[in-house]
Formats: structure tokens, C-alpha cells, sequence
């Protein structure tokens, strides 16, 4: 998703700046508000797996009177918003890029439209299953194309602020759903879930009334050919005293960077990102597109609520609104952390976070299983992972992710990592109910002992900077195109003087191939130079 907030390392970052370009930021939260419907549909799901109101019409009776989820259809509510997800990272690429952006917020609120009906009336699984798919794409059609819109439009010193804008909204989302979910989990009849579902209109209906007056983005105006409409959307972007000549520099910047990467397109094929200094840059993408996973935050977004009701927790739904108000902290302060300590440091104190609170959940459950002392513990430590998880490991793996990757490649490169990163995702939503739902293996907190050594196995990879991740904060992408192109050890990444911005060398090199690899070699580059 956001492989573009990794040059926020670029430009002067001041709040005079911010002020400056009030326009383009106010633009940007408005688009970024799509994203509270990702967060609040996500987590009212969570809660309804524990409540007994929508249990009476989806769930099975059991002996004592009390109704209960079947795993399969537990599986499938969640995971089919994962597979919705992909589905629209498939398709919203190729159409933003005909019909334009604001047409794919568009076609988003008409399938939420679609799908929060069909959610709300009907009372039999399989209609069900529809809804939670079509909810799905609408949610991962959102979430691309705030991204891709926002990185678009935001001057080039503010793009890592404003792009970073949706994932607050995500994790208001998700507390306000917790704070909904708890005041009506008690209510017995269908309108428990439905009034829940019925809130989720509202985000396509304010998008419905804001999408037209949002300015189109001017890059793909001039993709499009059409220039006179870019310069006419950058005027409601920038500054209102911003000079004529400083709208005719951008469109420029724009327009040669469109015409280089058309040239580019033309000879680069998705085999080369398994080749040469490529190769390293790919696997780093993919490692970084699977800290989601490796963490484990998928089962507690998913199953939350559900998890401490069966983990013994008294009050489950108010559990949910307290660790679900630390993830939104988190989440604030996320960007002032990374400006500050930069990618590893981070990475590393949040996944040692985690490794520390599931091994410590494991340990507690193991132990003493269902006591009220397990139950407070219990909701410490998830104050604790999520904090860690929204500050450090949610925020900072999209942008390495993208930063790993070459600037010709991309595309291609981090849609091949978000695509094993999305399926990871739908793996562990998947596969999440076997351990811990009553009617499978019960395992309960105790799966906990899943998610610590696979925390602990992420520390091992991050902490191993002599061969793996190395530390790219304050490097500009054409640096980044150096120190991998010249083959720096990861340790040496921190200390290395740039000689040459070699990007736009190597580019133009690529398209004048005798033998399929690029003429510039090393040589002509410099060799690793260590201040």
C-alpha cells in the first residue's frame, strides 16, 4: 500500500509548511476518512462472534441454552474480507488507471452500498458470504486508492505525513465499533448487528457528496495527456500565492517522470526482479510485506472480542474498547517515532514487544487458565502488544516494504510482496478459529505459544543487520538505487557516502540493452565509500 511514504525522508518537514499547504491536507483527510469503515467493519465482525443477538440468527444452539459460532462460518465471515482485500489490489490498478482516481472511490461506496445491504437483511449464511466479500473489495479498494490519490497530490517534503494520515482513521474506526459493539452486545433481537451494519452507510454516503469536488490527481492527468486539467487540479492543491512558474515546474517533474517510465515499461519485465541486486531488494520486500503476519496482530483484529470471551475475560466487549484506545494511540504517535529513531530500531523494539507479551500470554494461560488474574494480565499485555504493534510494526511495514523495492520495479515488486503479505493475512484469519474456538482444538490464549517464537524468529531477522534488514531512514529512493545496485552491506547502510545518484543512469542505461542487462556496472558507479 503505502510504497510512497518512504520519501518522507526527502524535503523539510515544519509545521509553517503544514500550514502552507492546509488545502492539500484537508483534501487528504477527507479521502483518508474512507478508511474508518475498514477499521469499524473489521471490529464490529469481532464483536459479533460474541454476541448473542446476532448468534441467535447465524449461530447454533448448544446444550445449555446458549448460542454459539461454528467454526466454518467463523472462518468465513473473517476471511473473506482478506480475500476481498486482494481482489482489489488485483483489479482497482488497471481501473484508477483508465477511469481515474476519484471514479475509484466511486465504485467503492456503490459496492459498500451493496454489500452492507445484503448484510443487513438477510438471515442465512451464504447471502452472508457475499456481503462479507463484497465488503471486502469496497474496504481494499478504499485503502489502495487513499494511498495512491494521497501520494499523488501531497508536496513531495509532506507526502510521509500525509499519506500516514489513514491509519489513524483505521484505529478510530475500529474504537468507535468497540464502543457501539459493547452498548448493544446485551440486546437479544436482530437489530443487535443490524444497527451496527446500518452505521457503516455513512462512509459511502459522505463519499458520494465528496468525491466530486475533490481535485483529480493531477498525475494522472498528465498520464492521461492533459495537461492544462493537471495544472488546473495542482492550483486547489498548493498554496493560493503560489507562482505560475512553480505549477509549470511540477508539471514538468510530472511529465518527465510519466515519460521515463513509459520508456522504462517497455523493456523491464516482472522476471527481473528475481535478478542481479533485484533479487536482494525483492525477498526484503516480501519479508517486510509479512511483518503483519509474523506478528500475529491478524487474530486479535479479527477475533478480539471472541478471544477474551473464551479466554475467561468477564467483560470482553469493554476489553475491547481499552486495548483498542492504546491502538489508537499508538497509531498518533506513530510518526513522530519514525522521524526520530528511523525503520530498524523501531521494528526491533515493537517486535521484541510482542515476543515478550505472547510468550508472557502463553506462559500466564498455561499456568493458570481462566482465572480473574489471567484475565487482567491478559488485557495488559494486548494494551501493551497493540500499543507497540500500531506505533512501530503497523505503520512502518508498509513503508519498507515499498522502500525495499527498485524505483523501475516497483510495481511489480511490491505487488508480488503485498500479494504473499495479503495471503499470510488470510492464512492466519483462516486457520485462527481451529486453535481457539470451543468446538475445535480450544486452545484458547494458550496459541499465544504460535505467535511468540514467530516474534522472536522476526527479532533474530532484524537484528541480523550484518545480512538483512538494513536501516533506510533519511535515504531518498535514488539512493537507495546505489547503495543496493552497488551491493552495501546491510551494516554499512547508515555509514555510506553517497557518490553518485545512479537512478536515473541506470534507468536510461536499461533502455538501450544488447544483452538484457544494463551497461552501467559498479565501476562506473563508485565502490562502497563509508564516512
Amino acid at each position: 500500500m503505502a510504497l510512497t511514504a518512504m520519501e518522507s525522508g526527502s524535503g523539510s518537514f515544519t509545521s509553517s509548511s503544514l500550514r502552507e499547504h492546509y488545502k492539500c491536507f484537508l483534501i487528504c483527510i477527507l479521502v483518508a476518512l474512507s478508511n474508518f469503515q475498514y477499521g469499524f467493519d473489521t471490529a464490529i465482525v469481532n464483536g459479533f462472534q460474541a454476541t448473542q443477538g446476532f448468534l441467535r440468527v447465524f449461530g447454533v444452539e448448544s446444550q445449555s441454552g446458549v448460542f454459539t459460532i461454528q467454526t466454518v462460518f467463523q472462518q468465513l465471515i473473517t476471511s473473506l474480507l482478506q480475500v476481498g482485500l486482494i481482489l482489489a489490489s488485483l483489479i482497482i490498478g488497471p481501473f484508477s488507471s483508465r477511469f481515474g482516481r476519484r471514479a475509484g472511490f466511486v465504485v467503492a461506496s456503490v459496492i459498500a452500498f451493496v454489500g452492507i445491504t445484503i448484510q443487513v437483511v438477510v438471515t442465512t449464511q451464504w447471502p452472508l458470504y457475499i456481503g462479507r466479500l463484497l465488503m471486502g473489495i469496497a474496504n481494499g479498494i478504499y485503502v489502495n486508492m487513499t494511498v495512491l490519490y494521497i501520494s499523488e497530490v501531497a508536496p513531495a517534503h509532506l507526502r510521509g505525513l500525509m499519506v500516514s494520515v489513514f491509519q489513524p482513521f483505521v484505529s478510530i474506526g475500529s474504537l468507535v465499533a468497540a464502543v457501539v459493539s459493547n452498548a448493544l452486545h446485551s440486546n437479544l433481537t436482530k437489530h443487535s448487528y443490524q444497527v451496527q451494519l446500518a452505521i457503516l452507510y455513512a462512509v459511502p454516503l459522505f463519499l458520494f457528496f465528496v468525491v466530486p469536488f475533490l481535485p483529480e490527481s493531477p498525475r494522472w492527468c498528465v498520464v492521461q495527456g492533459d495537461a492544462i486539467q493537471a495544472r488546473n487540479c495542482l492550483r486547489r492543491l498548493r498554496p493560493t500565492d503560489s507562482s505560475p512558474e512553480s505549477f509549470d515546474s511540477e508539471i514538468t517533474t510530472i511529465q518527465e517522470a510519466v515519460d521515463l517510465e513509459r520508456k522504462v515499461a517497455s523493456t523491464v519485465v516482472w522476471k527481473d526482479i528475481w535478478r542481479g541486486a533485484d533479487l536482494r531488494r525483492t525477498l526484503l520486500s516480501i519479508a517486510c510485506a509479512t511483518f503483519h503476519a509474523s506478528c500475529g496482530v491478524n487474530f486479535i483484529v479479527g477475533y478480539g472480542t471472541f478471544f477474551f470471551q473464551i479466554a475467561g475475560q468477564t467483560k470482553p466487549f469493554t476489553s475491547s474498547i481499552i486495548i483498542q484506545s492504546v491502538s489508537v494511540a499508538g497509531a498518533l504517535i506513530a510518526l513522530p517515532l519514525a522521524r526520530q529513531f528511523g525503520r530498524r530500531p523501531l521494528l526491533l523494539s515493537g517486535f521484541s514487544a510482542s515476543t515478550i507479551c505472547m510468550f508472557a500470554v502463553a506462559v500466564i494461560y498455561t499456568v493458570s487458565p481462566n482465572s480473574a488474574a489471567s484475565g487482567k494480565a491478559l488485557v495488559a499485555l494486548l494494551c501493551i502488544y497493540l500499543g507497540a504493534y500500531s506505533s512501530t510494526i503497523g505503520p512502518l511495514s508498509w513503508v519498507t516494504t515499498g522502500e525495499m523495492s527498485s524505483n523501475h520495479l516497483r510495481s511489480y515488486t511490491f505487488g508480488v510482496a503485498m500479494t504473499i503479505g495479503f495471503f499470510f493475512a488470510w492464512l492466519i484469519v483462516f486457520s485462527t478459529p481451529y486453535f481457539i474456538n470451543r468446538t475445535a482444538l480450544n486452545w484458547g490464549a494458550k496459541v499465544a505459544w504460535i505467535w511468540a517464537p514467530s516474534n522472536l524468529i522476526t527479532v533474530i531477522f532484524i537484528s541480523s543487520a550484518d545480512f538483512f534488514l538494513p536501516e533506510t531512514k533519511g535515504r531518498g529512493l535514488e539512493e537507495l538505487d546505489e547503495l543496493f545496485y552497488n551491493n552495501v552491506a546491510a551494516r554499512h547502510f547508515e555509514r555510506y557516502k553517497v557518490r553518485d545518484r545512479i537512478a536515473t543512469h541506470r534507468l536510461q542505461s536499461s533502455l538501450d540493452l544488447d544483452d538484457g542487462k544494463p551497461e552501467t556496472d559498479i565501476e562506473k558507479v563508485g565502490v562502497p565509500e563509508l564516512e
